[in-house]
């Protein structure tokens, strides 16, 4: 399964995915996973969440983000969920330009039973027609 948050900044989109992650942590017995691009929220997730701050990793643009999260994947086969805040801050590309992205992230959620959650700021009304299907 593939969800994203999208709307504009200040909408509540990371307090969202915040209580998602540590509500999941709480009940689930594989491991959540935190993808952010500063260590803000590490203070405000469970101790049980892997976080991960993507600039620890030389990781550039939407196809080597995508790599970077085949690796996580591959490396611990108990992941049940990724949570991704700010996809777009992440791979510094726009959200028009991530079709090749989302096809890939559907894939390995199919494949490997991985749950994504992903925030990305945006006009709601704007949203591209691609990422629409994983709109909640």
């Amino acid at each position: 399964m593939v969800k994203v948050l999208y709307g504009s900044k200040g909408t509540g989109k990371t307090k969202k995915m915040l209580e998602d992650a540590n509500n999941l942590a709480r009940e689930s017995s594989g491991v959540v996973v935190f993808i952010d691009d500063s260590n803000e929220l590490l203070i405000k997730l469970s101790h049980k969440i892997r976080f991960i701050n993507i600039l620890d990793y030389p990781v550039y643009g939407s196809e080597a983000f995508l790599g970077f999260l085949c690796g996580v994947v591959s490396q611990n086969y108990d992941i049940e969920t990724i949570f991704i805040d700010g996809l777009t801050y992440i791979v510094h590309q726009d959200a028009e330009s991530l079709k090749k992205f989302f096809e890939g992230v559907s894939k390995i959620s199919k494949e490997h039973d991985v749950n994504f959650y992903m925030s990305i700021n945006g006009d709601e009304n704007n949203i591209p027609e691609f990422i629409k299907e994983y709109a909640v």
